[in-house]
């Protein structure tokens, strides 16, 4: 007979825990994006988070690492811009960029011992995902092939499509990111925990990582985002290929990565003659030829030509304004949310802004437990789409407290008590 054991929390505990559910669900549900009482109640769930935080032993709030000390630089900084230097835009296009920094203090919060809480947010993610996916799926397949790339303009028709489910390109990134610790967890599955007393557990388990792997790859070749594309496409390479930090198979591994990259370059004519006679009439195609066209004529054109204009301006306004930035936010390019924070805030902020987003795949990459392709994949789309793409809240989500509940699910610890203690014992995973 099946017995469910329900484990008896603190109050504080389940508060938490009912927080950080609700906001997960604001985040990644696209109908609650407009709603005026759904953002109260996320702004509540918010507060009541970090009150319980400041009462909580080892609080982030109160015993701040540097990352949670950047953060709450980074956000009284940009709030005080805003406030001296009033340009075109609204303030409310830094709140995406503020909460998903809340969540970076979430993940800092979890690593102080509390890794069960980072696997329940883990695991919640993992459940309304698919709901979405479902639904965006559907919108493409009955709408229109490019029904996520309406979403990503400001209108009426954005709004009723995300009332309908559908995700726009945020949700298809944010599936990006997930896409790496999906692959290790389904590819690796001896990660998970397989006792006979929890078999049904583990089954259903391993249901949900397949569910969502399969639903995430198959959305993201359907959602028409080149730059998605390839990330997902190197993230699951590095996952799959890369399995050993000792010198000798590392260096094949890499080896055989650049042969790889080699033998792409040269065939890559070839190779995109043939993708854009196959992609005629879909999303790919213009981007196909644009790619092509650049190659063959040493120069940006079309699609490719709009996003390096953009990438150029912000690197123009740095260079003018190396050390304080523009401090207004209307004349970046608004297509790269790294060179765009450079090209405002300057050398120091700009700086400051890649380290948050940074801090916690190389932190990932320090720890021998870490399996290596999952290092090297996480780096590549952390780091590939807030170079190349804007970043928002979904995506913090996932980089913060995602990441850290997939590593406790792996069995790899990452808080600071465990490291003081050493990690006796412990092997890394291959």
């Amino acid at each position: 007979m099946l017995k469910l054991r329900i484990p008896r929390l603190p109050q504080a505990v389940l508060l938490r825990r009912a927080a950080l559910a609700y906001l997960i669900v604001w985040v990644l549900s696209p109908p609650l994006a407009y709603g005026t009482t759904w953002r109260v109640l996320a702004v509540l769930a918010m507060l009541l988070w970090m009150a319980l935080d400041t009462l909580a032993p080892r609080s982030v709030l109160l015993r701040p690492s540097w990352p949670v000390l950047g953060t709450v630089i980074f956000v009284i900084y940009t709030a005080f811009i805003e406030w001296l230097v009033p340009d075109a835009a609204t303030i409310n296009r830094q709140f995406p960029i503020w909460i998903m920094l809340f969540f970076l203090l979430v993940g800092e919060s979890h690593r102080r011992g509390r890794s069960e809480e980072a696997q329940f947010c883990f695991w919640v993610i993992l459940l309304v995902l698919p709901v979405w996916s479902i639904t965006t799926l559907w919108g493409i397949d009955t709408i229109a092939g490019d029904v996520s790339r309406t979403i990503a303009r400001s209108s009426e028709e954005a709004r009723d499509l995300q009332a309908q489910g559908i995700g726009g390109y945020g949700y298809i990134y944010t599936l990006v990111l997930c896409l790496p610790f999906l692959a290790q967890l389904a590819f690796r599955s001896r990660m998970l925990s397989s006792g006979s007393e929890v078999r049904w557990k583990y089954r259903l388990q391993r249901m949900l990582i397949w569910g969502n792997l399969l639903l995430v790859a198959l959305l993201i070749v359907r959602a028409g985002y080149a730059i998605a594309l390839v990330l997902s496409a190197f993230a699951i390479l590095s996952v799959l290929m890369l399995r050993s930090r000792r010198s000798l198979p590392l260096a094949m591994s890499v080896c055989l990565v650049g042969l790889l990259v080699l033998t792409a370059s040269v065939a890559v004519q070839p190779v995109l003659g043939v993708m854009e006679d196959m992609s005629a009439g879909t999303e790919y195609s213009a981007k196909v030829r644009d790619i092509r066209d650049s190659l063959q004529e040493d120069q940006s054109t079309g699609t490719v030509e709009g996003r390096t204009d953009r990438y150029m301006r912000s690197l123009k306004l740095f260079a003018e304004n190396p050390v304080i930035g523009t401090l207004t936010f209307d004349d970046v390019g608004k297509h790269s949310a790294v060179m765009d924070r450079f090209a405002q805030y300057g050398f120091g902020f700009g700086l400051l802004f890649l380290a948050l987003l940074v801090h916690v795949p190389l932190r990932a990459a320090r720890s021998p437990l870490v399996p290596i392709g999952l290092v090297l994949a996480f780096l590549i789309v952390a780091f590939g789409l807030p170079i190349s793409n804007n970043v928002f809240m979904s995506w913090g989500l996932v980089l913060y407290v995602f990441s850290r509940g997939a590593f406790g699910v792996m069995g790899i610890s990452g808080d600071q008590a465990d490291r003081k203690q050493g990690f006796e014992g412990r092997q890394p995973h291959a």
